[in-house]
């Protein structure tokens, strides 16, 4: 729990350097969960537009999260026996597959959530197209019983 705890704190407070608008790094990670949570919930008429704005944001994060778990970034030194030349910086091998289980959960929301989105948005689009197309054969229909009545009229008054 405590590994959890401190891994936490190390994904946090890297992205200090990542967050936007002097936002806490706290703040912008719950701000890219609460982006992911609602991206199943996205009106079929705006799915495109949200997604577009939502997907920089999320590919921006990833990117970060996966170098912060590659252990690119500085982090806290976590052990009292780390050397201080520098070789504190890095992950252990078990909280850097915890950072990667922790990427990996994420995305896989992501993915989950945004298959629900795009599942929403191709059935109201599809549904649209089908009541397009039978207002279309209507007005066909309509069309070609008037002509035929037209014609059926001119024949009866000879």
């Amino acid at each position: 729990m405590k590994k959890i705890v401190i891994l936490l704190t190390i994904f946090l407070s890297s992205q200090a350097v990542f967050s936007q608008a002097k936002k806490s790094s706290f703040d912008y990670t719950t701000e890219i969960h609460t982006k992911i949570s609602k991206i199943k919930v996205v009106a079929p008429e705006d799915f495109i537009g949200e997604l577009e704005d939502l997907k920089v944001d999320l590919e921006n994060f990833f990117d970060h999260k996966r170098k912060v778990c590659n252990g690119e970034f500085s982090s806290l030194i976590l052990v009292a026996s780390a050397s201080k030349d520098g070789g504190g910086n890095k992950l252990s091998d078990e909280e850097r597959s915890l950072c990667f289980r922790e990427l990996k959960a994420l995305q896989t929301t992501y993915v989950n959530n945004l298959f629900l989105a795009r599942k929403r948005f191709l059935t109201w689009s599809f549904e649209k197209n089908i009541k397009s197309l039978d207002s279309e054969r209507e007005k066909a229909i309509k069309s070609l019983q008037g002509s035929f009545d037209k014609k059926g009229l001119g024949k009866e008054s000879r």
